[in-house]
């Protein structure tokens, strides 16, 4: 019978280095568990269906058909599964464009291990994660009120870009509310104000909206 504490992990890179490192991470911490292992995608979904993992750790220089194929598959026919993705890019506009396919969390390689540990837990709970290094990667401050009168149609309240800015760390109704003193079903209300005024369709495609307009940065 399968522990449901534990996290169960598929890794998918070229590098039988990174894979080995990756491992000896995991298995040094209790409630994580690394089911399987390839250095290419061809057999990747399989893989991961057959060994039941929660996390699937990829590299986007791992060999075989597309990555993003591969990730677009996978979100397709394993919706519950939690996608981390490992690599060396440091351009923001490719961390939003995975952000857009469904990926859960992005690290680079530089990132130290409690990094790698806290991402796996942190997508585990719901929540995306980034690791510093890849949160220094935009250092535009975000939009003053004024600046966001004068240079975009949409207009938000210093409230509204406080939440927006807990919303992209994947926090809850709750845990928002704890965090600005007001209660959840205000939260709500302006998380649902939020999604209007971007035309998004769910979170994800809010804070692809709210970086891209300069309103958040990572």
């Amino acid at each position: 019978m399968q522990n449901t504490s534990v996290i169960r992990i598929f890794i998918a890179d070229s590098h039988f280095l990174v894979r080995q490192g990756l491992k000896t991470i995991f298995s040094a911490q209790k409630g994580f568990e690394v089911v399987a292992e390839s250095e290419d995608l061809a057999n990747s979904l399989e893989l991961v269906e057959e060994t039941q993992a929660d996390v699937v750790v990829v590299g986007l220089n791992i060999q075989g058909v597309s990555v993003v194929e591969t990730i677009e598959d996978l979100r397709q026919r394993h919706p519950f599964k939690k996608i981390l993705v490992l690599d060396t890019n440091e351009d923001a506009n490719e961390i939003i464009r995975l952000l857009s396919m469904g990926v859960h969390g992005y690290i680079l390689k530089q990132c130290d291990h409690q990094e790698i540990i806290d991402a796996v837990t942190t997508i585990m709970q719901g929540k995306n994660f980034f690791c510093s290094n890849v949160l220094k990667l935009n250092k535009t401050p975000v939009k003053s009120l004024s600046q966001v009168d004068s240079e975009s149609a949409i207009r938000l309240s210093s409230r509204e870009i406080e939440i927006l800015e807990l919303i992209s760390q994947g926090l809850t109704n709750n845990e928002i509310a704890d965090k600005t003193y007001i209660s959840a079903h205000t939260v709500a209300s302006h998380r649902k104000s939020l999604m209007k005024k971007f035309g998004a369709r769910n979170n994800v495609d809010l804070v692809i909206s709210a970086i891209k307009e300069n309103f958040i940065a990572f």
